[in-house]
């Protein structure tokens, strides 16, 4: 399974998922009333992941070493910590680096005002650590936030297409799902992230729906 998300799909399924997260998440924001706050926990997260991103492109290549994921230290060393460091290490160079930070701003402020804070960065780490499990399986080194990032974009695409508000956000969650399964049948993991971003937002918003059901049927009593 590639885990680079260098290949030519991968890149075109990325700016895809970007694109219909930024054409959703705005309306869904708008129907729900939402307005947008400080986004403390995108901030805290890009300055936390930024300075090991950048500083390894900087003249400091070991601390890249030090966190990426590596399926040899971590099965006969030990080190499953990495699992969780390799959010911290880019593996594509200083642009990408540079746009992967770029990407959690945005996904993870908007997903913070339409989800909640404490959920978005649940679902950020979760993706990604389990992503990273998966790889070491894999047998592929490296890291990056795009497990992250894709998983927590297609959380709230997918709550947006179970919510059924409206049709260019459950288009732009269909067409995101579509593309993550495409990656999958090209073997490549961020469509494995994609479809389980969409599993947790799907799960969401049954559960939201189901509580303002209930809310509503308590309250025409």
């Amino acid at each position: 399974m590639d885990t680079s998300g260098s290949s030519t799909a991968s890149i075109v399924v990325a700016l895809v998922v970007l694109g219909a997260f930024l054409a959703s998440a705005p309306r869904m924001m708008r129907l729900s009333g939402t307005a947008p706050r400080v986004p403390v926990l995108a901030i805290a997260l890009v300055v936390v992941i930024g300075i090991p991103s950048i500083a390894q492109y900087a003249g400091a290549p070991a601390i890249g070493a030090a966190l990426r994921r590596d399926p040899q230290l971590t099965l006969q060393h030990g080190e499953w910590w990495r699992v969780l460091t390799a959010l911290l290490a880019q593996d594509g160079g200083l642009l990408a680096a540079i746009f992967g930070l770029v990407v959690v701003a945005v996904a993870v402020s908007f997903s913070s005002w339409i989800q909640g804070s404490w959920l978005t960065l649940a679902i950020f780490l979760f993706c990604s650590i389990t992503l990273n499990l998966l790889a070491i399986g894999w047998g592929a080194v490296g890291g990056g936030t795009s497990f992250a990032s894709d998983g927590t974009m297609l959380s709230v695409l997918a709550l947006g297409l179970v919510q059924a508000r409206n049709r260019v956000v459950m288009a732009a969650a269909v067409v995101a799902v579509a593309g993550g399964l495409l990656l999958v049948v090209l073997a490549d993991a961020h469509g494995v992230a994609i479809l389980l971003g969409a599993a947790i937002g799907a799960v969401h918003g049954i559960v939201r729906r189901q509580r303002d059901a209930t809310a509503s049927a308590v309250a025409a009593r």
